[in-house]
């Protein structure tokens, strides 16, 4: 087996579980490491698929000839650049309804999980949410705090009915002054 002492690798996060903390990190002179919350730095506390990560890599205690990472950094995700960029422009995005929780909605977002609360999916209030499971929906992002992101698609639909308005206003003559 390698010795890997005093090393530093970079790979890309391959898979991460949220809930069981736990996933994988693609090298390839290491081959799958293994990636938990616990051995993670300070600042790197969720991980998400093709984050690009340096590492130091330990022999695994628990299966011969597998390495786990520690004192894991962020280095960056070009999809969390993109949704980054989509916030600063006040752009819109699409993104998949994945599941659903107490709170609201999951979605994913260019393989990033992003959430979309309850009081943010649409304009009026729904019994059950899980009518958008498995459905594209539009949304703004508003906001992102620590590698949470959260998501608005109810503010999309009052632009959308706010331009409606504006736009039948004009054309009936509303607010156009008259000499």
């Amino acid at each position: 087996m390698k010795n890997t002492a005093n090393e530093t690798y970079t790979g890309r996060v391959i898979f991460y579980n949220k809930n069981k903390g736990f996933g994988g990190i693609s090298h390839a002179e290491l081959g799958d490491v293994f990636l938990h919350q616990s051995k993670m730095g300070d600042i790197y506390k969720v991980a998400h698929k093709n984050d690009l990560v340096s590492f130091e890599a330990i022999p695994s205690t628990r299966k011969h000839g597998v390495f786990e990472a520690i004192n894991v950094k962020f280095i960056e995700n070009e999809n969390l650049n993109i949704i980054i960029n989509a916030f600063a422009q006040k752009e819109n995005m699409k993104g998949k309804v994945l599941t659903m929780n107490a709170g609201g909605l999951l979605l994913d977002v260019l393989g990033i999980e992003v959430f979309l609360p309850k009081s943010e999916v649409d304009v009026y209030e729904f019994n059950s949410y899980s009518i958008f499971l498995g459905k594209e929906l539009e949304f703004k992002i508003i906001g992102i705090d620590e590698r949470s992101i959260i998501a608005s698609r109810k503010v999309v639909l009052e632009e959308e009915e706010n331009a409606i308005k504006k736009s039948h206003q004009e054309s009936v003559g509303i607010n156009k002054v008259v000499s």
